[in-house]
């Protein structure tokens, strides 16, 4: 008789049996591997800034009108003032990008330029105005 004729035996039956048990551990291993991997790590400010870039907080306080209804990746520009008799207003900065935003505060996207001009307006007393860009 040719080997490949023979019936199985009790030892096939018994390989097969180990191999499909160690086949449903890894199997269990793999799902509960998959459930115990950590979440994706929280995004940044410094990972939604472009390059070339930085982040600046500016105080709800330093604007002299309320700030427009806004919410992140919108743009605006900032105008400086000063009333009294020499009254005048002057642009400072230019298509900033919101960031963050609550009631307090306001985090911008900037470039060296236009964080220097905000800054060197509020320290000469100025009060800023956050006129909101149109999205259209």
């Amino acid at each position: 008789m040719l080997p490949a004729m023979k019936v199985a035996g009790r030892g096939q039956l018994r390989r097969r049996l180990a191999g499909g048990g160690a086949a449903l551990v890894l199997a269990l291993g793999a799902i509960a591997s998959l459930a115990s991997q950590p979440a994706a790590p929280e995004r940044t400010t410094a990972d939604a800034l472009a390059p070339s870039s930085w982040a600046m907080t500016i105080p709800t306080t330093w604007l002299a009108a309320p700030l427009p209804r806004a919410r992140p990746g919108d743009s605006f520009d900032i105008v400086a003032i000063r009333s009294g008799d020499r009254a005048f207003a002057a642009p400072v900065a230019y298509a900033l990008v919101v960031l963050e935003i609550d009631d307090r505060r306001l985090v911008v996207q900037v470039d060296e330029d236009d964080a220097l001009a905000v800054a060197n307006a509020r320290s000469a007393g100025l009060q800023l105005v956050a006129l909101l860009r149109s999205t259209r």
